[in-house]
């Protein structure tokens, strides 16, 4: 026969060995019961008194050695789905209150930064514009031969109206 060498066992692992034996036993209760039938069932009440039935332990503590509490968290899928459409809801509330927040931002800076009077005022422009309107209104009302004359011809008038609105003194 041959000797076996036997090694030296490393400190760690007796530390392991060690953790394990003084940590405390973390178990919940299971019941596994034989029915009427012969049938087996698992269960976390007694079982009843007209079936027979063995107490289990079962350990229930996490990878990290601690005892696992449950957190009341409903994980079916019905509930992850309600979560997420909630969580969704919100998410679209949120945005659209931001968007309304900052349309009346804008609003309210358009608001304030509007002069009371025009400041733009400036004859040599505002005569200019003036007789380009009264050339787009003649144009208009002398007629059109296709609809992109009529169009082109409306825009050009509203156009220098703008213009005008902005040069002259109201």
């Amino acid at each position: 026969m041959m000797a076996s060498a036997t090694r030296p066992v490393h400190p760690s692992r007796l530390f392991g060995v060690l953790l394990a034996l003084t940590a405390g036993p973390a178990w919940a209760e299971l019941y596994k019961c034989r029915q009427p039938d012969g049938s087996l069932s698992y269960q976390q009440t007694a079982c009843a008194g007209q079936s027979e039935g063995d107490r289990l332990q079962v350990d229930i503590r996490g990878p990290d050695g601690r005892e696992s509490v449950s957190s009341g968290e409903d994980y079916s899928v019905a509930a992850q789905a309600e979560r997420l459409r909630t969580e969704r809801e919100a998410r679209e509330r949120a945005h659209l209150q931001a968007r309304r927040e900052a349309e009346a931002r804008a609003r309210a800076l358009k608001a304030a930064a509007k002069p009371d009077r025009n400041t733009d005022f400036d004859p040599a422009k505002c005569a200019r514009h003036r007789a380009e309107v009264a050339k787009w209104r003649q144009k208009v009302k002398g007629g059109y031969r296709t609809r992109d004359e009529k169009d082109y011809n409306d825009s050009k008038l509203a156009h220098h109206e703008a213009l005008v609105e902005r040069y002259c003194e109201s």
